[in-house]
């Protein structure tokens, strides 16, 4: 495990978050603190209109998954690869929203 502060994360370039984030035993929960708060970052930072944001543990990684309203969900639906400093992010509609 890599332990690593949220601004250390920030200020560190993809390479160095693509190892610190393969490091982590993500069924432990490594890594949850910071993939948590560079999802909230994402939610304020991002262009689209996202109504709620969780992260998902998917095959041993951190992802950021964007719940947008209907409209910018079309938009979105079909993009892949989207990445937010370090972590992929995964957009669904709000009206598939579990809460």
């Amino acid at each position: 495990m890599s332990v690593v502060s949220v601004e250390e994360w920030m200020l560190a370039s993809d390479e160095e978050r693509a190892r610190i984030h393969k490091s982590w035993d993500i069924s432990k929960g490594e890594g949850k603190d910071i993939a948590s708060s560079v999802a909230s970052l994402f939610s304020k930072e991002c262009i689209y209109n996202i109504s709620e944001v969780d992260i998902l543990d998917r095959d041993g990684q951190w992802f950021i998954h964007a719940y947008v309203v209907v409209d910018d969900y079309d938009n979105l639906k079909d993009r892949k690869n989207v990445e937010f400093l370090g972590f992929r992010v995964i957009f669904s509609s709000m009206n598939d929203y579990p809460g």
